[in-house]
This record gives C-alpha cells, structure tokens and sequence, in this order.
C-alpha cells in the first residue's frame, strides 16, 4: 500500500510541474508576441514621423521659395537697397508726364521714407528739378509739360539724332540708372508743319450731267513736322491746338467756313450746331485728320455738299489756321496757316458739255492743279 500511495504523489507532483511548465510557456510566448507588436509599431511610428517631417520640411522650403520670389518681384535686395525707373505715360488731358519709380529694400525692411531727387534733361541740358516722397516700393510721380517741354525731340539733333529727354532719380546714396523716353516721338508735341486736301465726291449716271454728276468734296488736313527721311511726308505729332478750317476761291473769296476744331493730342471736336455737318468728332491719324460733311457717299465718307460752297467753275483751296497752346508752342510760332494745292474744277462745263457733235461732242475736263 506504502508504495502504490507513493506513486501516486510522483504522478501528482509531474502533472503539477507540467501545468507550470506550459504556464511559463505561454507567458513567455504571450511576451514575445507583445514584444513584436511593440516593435512593429514603433518602427511605423518611426517611418511616419520621418515622412511627415520631410512633408514639413518641403513645406518650409517651398514657402521659403515663394517668399523670396515674392521679394525678388518686389524688387528685393540683399545690400543697401535699390531704384528703378520702370516707366513712363503721357495724360493727354492733364499735359503731365508720368513716371513710376520701384524701390527694392533688403530683406524684412519697409520702403524708405526719404525723399527723392528727380530731374529732367532734354539732351545734356537739365531742365527741371522736383522732390517727391514715396510712401511704398512704389512711387507715381506726374510732371506737368509746363514745367519741363523745351522743343520736338525727333531728329531735333546734330546730323539728323533724336534730342531724347531723360530722367534721372537718387535717394540718399541711392542713384537709379538715366531713363531715357523713347520713342522719342512720343515728346514730340510742336507742330511746325501742314497740308491739305479737297477730294471730289461724284455719282455716275446714265440720265443726268453727261454721265458724271459732281455732288461735292470731301475735306481732310494734316498736321505735324516735316518727315525726317521722305521731305514730301508729314510725321504725326498728338498736342493741343486749334484748327480754323475754310474754303477759297479765285484766291480770295471764302465760300466755306467750317467750325472752329479743337485738339486734344489726337482727339478733335467741334460744334455742329447750325453748321448742318453730321458729325462732331474724329481722330487726327497718321497726321491726318478726315473733317466732318452736310452728306456722305461711297464707303460713308462725309463730304461738303456742292450747294454749300460751289460758286462757278475755277480754282478752289482748303486753307487753314493753327494755333499751339502756349505749352507747346516754345518757338512763339504763333498762328500759322497751311493750305492744300489749287483745284481747277470744270464741274458746269462737263455737266452741260456738247455731247452730241462729231467724236462724241466736247471732251470731259478732269480736275487741274491752279
């Protein structure tokens, strides 16, 4: 009995250092797998926190980038700073050149208060001075014509050169580049020179005045200076003026009289009121400015209506007068006058010519220079 007692407690005593065997067993192996998940994640831990510091860094980088080009565009500069004549336009309507200025600042610092020195030169010759004060990286500054206009600027120079106005700028130690204003026609702004034209306006017809009814003429004139190259053409000029336009025949008899037109640099006005014309504006282009008409005809062009000014046939002229505003007018040319070339017209000969007689009767008489 003793010894069957004693083995049944062996057999105990290996069943209970079994079970903690096994327990240990899955303890350990419950660790390792704790162990390993924590790992795991630790190293995408790892992974993402680089990934997303390297999206952050291109983000810095990226925005470092723009804030630069940003300041490049606004004229950033790493020394003292900068300035720059960009450009210039003209207001017609005010008689003021325009000019814009850019300042460049280094880095983190706001534009400089410190007033600028600005100059005018036709040629060498400095011929206007004035201060302005900028308020921002930009600085508009408008200069009346008033205070600077010396003459044309166009081939006003020795051997035929353009004369061109320049500016300068300087700030402190700050000293912009010379701008000069091209092209240089753009300043010219003093009429020197004119012409004129009378254009016959005429219908066809198969039952009245022989065939060719003449209805009126057609009045355009042309302002500007001589061409520099072609001594026959005029070169366009924009300024202020005024135009008193009329017709003349035999040389002295004024049988029209058109308003009076008033330009301003290249857009022309004038009244219609009692003056039986259908229109009251136009444009000077290319020197040439189309004037207003009581009719028009082929391809809407106006034109004074024969009744108007025909008095017999002979020699007619457009002949003008031109006044400069003072501003301009710098050679105190005054009142200048033009005219275009004499036109002979036969209009009543060819309108009541002999059509009849042998070889078809009296030949048609076209325009003539008188």
């Amino acid at each position: 009995m003793s010894g069957l007692l004693d083995k049944a407690k062996e057999a105990e005593a290996s069943k209970n250092v079994a079970a903690e065997v096994a327990t240990v067993a899955s303890e350990t192996s419950d660790v390792v797998v704790s162990s390993s998940a924590e790992a795991s994640t630790s190293v995408f831990d790892s992974m993402l926190a680089e990934g997303m510091g390297m999206k952050i860094g291109a983000a810095v980088v990226s925005l470092l980038v723009l804030f630069v080009g940003y300041q490049v565009a606004m004229g950033f500069s790493f020394g003292t700073g900068s300035m720059t004549i960009v450009e210039h336009s003209i207001d017609e309507d005010n008689n003021n050149l325009k000019i814009q200025i850019r300042f460049g600042n280094p880095m983190f610092s706001s534009a400089s208060k410190d007033p600028v020195q600005i100059s005018v030169s036709y040629g060498d010759d400095e011929v206007h001075t004035t201060t302005e004060t900028p308020s921002s990286n930009l600085l508009n500054v408008e200069i009346p014509f008033s205070a600077f206009y010396q003459g044309n600027s166009r081939a006003t120079g020795s051997s035929g050169s353009d004369t061109l106005y320049k500016i300068n700028a300087v700030q402190g130690d700050l000293v912009a580049n010379e701008y000069k204003i091209e092209p240089a026609s753009v300043m010219d702004r003093t009429i020197t020179n004119g012409d004129a034209e009378l254009i016959v306006m005429s219908t066809n017809s198969n039952t009245e005045c022989n065939g060719v009814c003449h209805d009126g003429v057609s009045m355009r004139v042309s302002m500007g200076v001589q061409d520099a190259v072609n001594s026959d053409l005029i070169s366009h000029i924009d300024s202020d003026y005024t135009i008193n336009a009329k017709i003349v025949y035999e040389g002295s008899q004024v049988v029209y009289t058109y308003p009076q037109i008033t330009v301003n640099g290249y857009l022309a006005q004038w009244s219609t009121s009692g003056a039986n014309l259908m229109s009251g504006a136009g444009s000077v282009e290319d020197s040439w400015l189309q004037l207003s008409g009581s009719n028009s005809g082929n391809f809407g062009i106006e034109y004074i209506d024969r009744d108007d000014f025909y008095q017999d046939d002979g020699c007619y002229k457009l002949v003008f007068t031109l006044d400069l505003a003072s501003t301009f007018d710098v050679n105190n040319l005054g009142t200048q006058e033009f005219e275009s070339q004499g036109y002979e017209y036969f209009w009543e000969y060819n309108e009541n010519r002999d059509t009849t007689g042998e070889n078809g009767g009296d030949p048609y008489k076209p325009t003539e220079e008188c």
